[in-house]
């Protein structure tokens, strides 16, 4: 039986070892990651809304998308855990940044000079987004709290925390 090729002090062969993650909360490791992610999410909806102006929106949507690139890059090599958080942090920005412009839609084609329908109107963004803001803002502000306890989130795809 010497085409077996079995022998019994033959070893496996060695696997790569990942290196390990230093402590902290440095942006390499998955906790500051995480805690990256949900602080840029809480700011990219935050900033604009206190200090207002077109800068500040164009701001927001950078640090938005710098959010989402951090969490969909990161979510395939991370720990269970933090790829909650990643999946919690980008379902959140494109859900809000969807309604945001949803609700910003009709400003195309209702006429400037409609002072009753745009009064309206603008109570109805403002309101909205005021209800954006506050859904964001919770959901990520309990991720982050949770991403630093290195704790998963409980239900990352629902609509609530």
């Amino acid at each position: 039986m010497s085409h077996d090729n079995v022998t019994p002090f033959r070893r496996p062969p060695p696997r790569p070892v990942r290196p390990q993650q230093s402590g902290g909360m440095g942006f390499k490791t998955h906790r500051g990651k995480a805690v990256l992610v949900h602080a840029l999410t809480i700011l990219c909806f935050l900033l604009p809304f206190l200090i207002g102006g077109q800068v500040m929106q164009f701001v927001g949507l950078g640090l938005g998308i710098a959010a989402g690139v951090i969490a969909f890059s990161s979510r395939a090599d991370t720990t269970p855990w933090a790829a909650t958080h990643h999946e919690q942090a980008l379902r959140t920005l494109i859900i809000a940044f969807a309604i945001t412009t949803v609700l910003s839609l009709p400003s195309l084609v209702l006429p400037r000079d409609s002072g009753a329908v745009m009064t309206w109107y603008v109570r109805i963004v403002f309101w909205g987004n005021v209800i954006v803001l506050i859904w964001a803002g919770l959901r990520a502000l309990i991720g982050l709290v949770l991403a630093t306890m290195r704790k998963p989130v409980p239900n990352p795809k629902g609509w609530l925390v």
